[in-house]
């Protein structure tokens, strides 16, 4: 005989909140500030001052800010209330154009406007510095009012507003003086700004003054970007001569599905051009000493393991060797396998006997965003011929971003599927549980009607 389970209805209320609360986190995990600001009106209850993001606005890069909610301007009259656009007007409908949000004391106007919901966004390039937001408030007379009768507070969220990611890497990004390096410039719809589909995308890059473009374009565009998808840009350069540079950043403007303009850019790329007369401008030439790093492009607070070789020819006696690596400033060591260190230097000693190969490995800190150079020095001798030692210095470049930016020359982005980047519910820890709980639900559910 079948026999029903009823859940009791305090079961079946905590099933629900946990459904509720899963639902929210796929809903606010989509697209998450980077920083949220409560601005008051300044009322009797809220008196204060203007109030400051807590994050600096990177310079030359845009952001997204959305301001949504309503304040109280007046309270004696019937259309006293405001958002951060319009204020109420006849039938309380706000329908009175009002641009009462302040960026750095300056008056905005949105560029897209959700009346119904009071929400609001704006776009702003950064300048390197915080961003001030205030709420503007004015008499009938069109005077700066004093605010006697303000309450209420507006929210001002700011997420990055590109929806699109640049990168460009010259490969190799280290040659020897005459040769050429391809540059890749790869622009990809990262969906930052929530959006679907970008279009016109046209994409701008340079040749630096005094190299020369050997094939391909700096120019290219594309009609539109679906979300995930990506298209690459490729041409050869030759350098001038010798030494390091900096490739400006390309730039790329893109129109979002509402119609607005926006301009993205990648980082600048870093390329090395070593004289021609060997590997590097010091080369040995009576053994092999190379100085390598696991990484050379990486994100500020990440491990850059170091290693310097040195290795015997078979040809040669013994060979008496000195090693010694020098980190840059703007890096911290994390551990080395040197015997002694002091002043920021870490040196050891070894005997290399023919065709024989030491390492030596020390682990830095990337505590800076910018472009640093590692030092290497080798001093060696063979035998007893202390006299005819060799002395050389090694360079290697490295490249440290700040968190959140591409992919550098010695990375490969990584390929998001469909699947991945849009696993919203089921890509939740605990999901598993809840879905069993939803199980339980229906099947309550059922026994109820079997029993009616």
């Amino acid at each position: 005989m079948y026999r029903s389970y009823r859940i009791p209805e305090a079961a079946l209320s905590c099933i629900i909140l946990l459904l509720i609360v899963l639902v929210t986190q796929v809903s606010a995990s989509a697209d998450s500030p980077l920083d949220t600001v409560q601005v008051y009106a300044l009322g009797p209850k809220d008196t204060g001052s203007s109030v400051e993001s807590s994050i600096i606005l990177e310079k030359d890069r845009e952001y997204r800010i959305m301001v949504s909610g309503v304040f109280q301007f007046r309270r004696d009259v019937g259309w006293g209330w405001g958002d951060a656009r319009f204020r109420m007007g006849k039938g309380d409908a706000y329908t009175q154009p009002f641009n009462s949000i302040e960026f750095n004391g300056e008056r905005a106007s949105a560029s897209v406007s959700d009346i119904e919901n009071h929400t609001y966004t704006y776009y702003r390039t950064g300048e390197g510095e915080k961003i001030r937001f205030s709420i503007f408030d004015c008499l009938t007379t069109g005077e700066r009012g004093t605010y006697d009768d303000n309450a209420g507070s507006l929210r001002v969220e700011i997420y990055p507003a590109t929806a699109l990611s640049v990168t460009k890497v010259p490969s190799p990004h280290t040659i020897k003086e005459g040769d050429t390096t391809t540059v890749t410039v790869t622009v990809r719809n990262a969906g930052a700004t929530g959006t679907g589909e970008i279009r016109d995308i046209v994409v701008t890059d340079s040749v630096p003054p005094g190299f020369k473009l050997m094939s391909g374009s700096v120019h290219a565009e594309y009609p539109l970007l679906k979300l995930d998808e990506s298209r690459t840009l490729q041409y050869v350069i030759k350098p001038p001569t010798s030494g390091t540079f900096n490739l400006d950043p390309a730039e790329v403007s893109y129109s979002d599905d509402h119609g607005e303009r926006h301009i993205a850019r990648s980082d600048a790329a870093p390329l090395t051009v070593v004289a021609s007369a060997g590997l590097l401008p010091t080369a040995p030439q009576n053994a092999s000493v190379k100085l390598h790093g696991e990484r050379t492009d990486v994100v500020i607070g990440d491990n850059i393991l170091l290693k310097l070789s040195a290795v015997n020819l078979i040809t040669k006696p013994v060979m008496h060797v000195q090693v010694i690596v020098i980190p840059p400033s703007g890096m911290s060591v994390a551990s080395s396998g040197f015997a002694m260190s002091g002043a920021g230097q870490f040196t050891s000693y070894y005997e290399i006997g023919p065709g024989v190969g030491r390492d030596v490995e020390v682990a830095i800190v990337a505590n800076q965003v910018g472009n640093f150079t590692v030092e290497g020095r080798v001093v060696y001798y063979f035998g007893d011929d202390m006299a005819n030692a060799e002395d050389y210095t090694l360079e290697l470049p490295i490249r440290v971003r700040s968190a959140g930016t591409g992919p550098g020359p010695s990375e490969t982005p990584k390929e998001i599927s469909t699947y991945e980047n849009h696993s919203g519910l089921f890509g939740l820890p605990g999901f598993g549980v809840v879905f069993a709980l939803i199980g339980v639900l229906i099947a309550a559910v059922l026994s109820r009607k079997k029993e009616q």
